[in-house]
């Protein structure tokens, strides 16, 4: 992570609050740990219109001072409940199929405590809007002429800019990210048996490091809250090597995490180190694309929305495995020098052949 820098900040960590966790933390937590998906999801846990407003925010979809957003929302709630009509089957009581109010079919989705065949219903249209909008997201960007660079410099200020409200008000080591060089990405490709530019999922890539590890957990329900929506985890990608069953029963507060979060054994990468730790996991953060000079917002908004995905790998870590990771096999030269013998090898080669 050292190479390639494109802030490192060191500043003094905010005065320590109290940080209590909400269910839809524990859900989002759950994601950033284990890699699953929401479309395997029977439950959601919003309990307020400000719950569901807060979430479609991280969409950069405010219902709450945009008409275009509140058309925008309705017009994927209804391609949702045509496809399970039409392809699955599904019929629909009038409620179900024209809520009031979409916002309803969140909290609808979230009460949890005794069965309801509406319940079902609308968490299956909630997980065909969120199919629906990545691929109107991936539409939008294939559809839309820019540079790539621009869309990057776009996601790392977005990221940046939250940093620098965590740092205000959580208690922060560090908060930094780098991008990968070109020749990074080309060593990785070969390194990697899958040799195409989308398996490498960390060319942004930030890292969080915590003055405890107690504060791992809250941390990643600050980057849920306010800056990544949660169904944004690309699933099979996270990985947990650094916190224990004990250490997140006692952040989270929510006993029935324990027997599912267990540390892996599997290192982030391959060549990493054996006793390299993190919690390490990717998304697809939204970025607002009429925000690119040059790009001009269609007539009819509402029908792909703005917003369009961005590959970025978060890594979070406490100080003192920090300085750990930096160490012994761990270190990032051993990392770089385990990766290059990859390569020779693939290329039909041997690092003492170079000599």
């Amino acid at each position: 992570m050292r190479p390639d820098i494109i802030e490192i900040d060191e500043t003094p960590a905010a005065t320590r609050e109290p940080f209590r966790l909400t269910a839809l933390d524990k859900d989002a937590i759950l994601l950033a740990l284990t890699g699953g998906s929401v479309v395997d999801w029977t439950g959601l846990s919003f309990r307020t219109y400000d719950d569901v407003n807060a979430f479609l925010r991280l969409w950069l979809c405010d219902v709450s001072q945009s008409g275009w957003a509140r058309e925008r929302l309705q017009y994927v709630y209804n391609q949702a409940v045509n496809y399970l009509e039409e392809h699955v089957g599904l019929t629909f009581r009038h409620e179900v199929r024209r809520p009031r109010d979409v916002r309803d079919a969140f909290l609808r989705a979230s009460m949890r405590d005794r069965f309801s065949r509406d319940r079902i219903q609308y968490c299956a249209v909630l997980k065909l809007m969120h199919v629906i909008n990545h691929l109107e997201m991936q539409e939008l960007r294939s559809q839309s002429a820019f540079r790539e660079i621009d869309l990057i410099n776009l996601a790392n200020d977005k990221v940046l800019d939250a940093a620098e409200r965590m740092r205000a008000t959580f208690p922060l080591r560090a908060f930094y990210g780098n991008r990968k060089t070109r020749p990074s990405v080309i060593t990785k490709l070969l390194a990697k048996r899958e040799s195409t530019a989308a398996t490498v999922f960390d060319k942004l890539r930030f890292r969080v490091v915590t003055e405890s590890r107690e504060d791992i957990v809250p941390a990643l329900a600050w980057l849920f809250r306010n800056l990544v929506p949660f169904p944004s985890v690309i699933p099979g990608e996270s990985v947990n090597s650094l916190l224990t069953e004990s250490e997140i029963e006692r952040a989270s507060d929510f006993p029935e995490l324990r027997n599912i979060l267990h540390p892996s054994a599997t290192p982030v990468n391959p060549d990493s180190g054996a006793v390299y730790r993190v919690v390490n996991f990717i998304v697809d953060l939204p970025v607002p694309i009429y925000d690119i000079p040059g790009v001009q917002p269609p007539t009819h908004r509402a029908l792909l929305g703005e917003v369009v995905p961005v590959m970025v790998e978060f890594q979070v870590v406490d100080a003192a495995s920090e300085a750990r990771n930096e160490e012994g096999e761990s270190r990032h030269d051993a990392y770089k020098l385990r990766q290059r013998a990859r390569v020779y090898e693939r290329l039909g080669r041997s690092p003492q052949a170079r000599r």
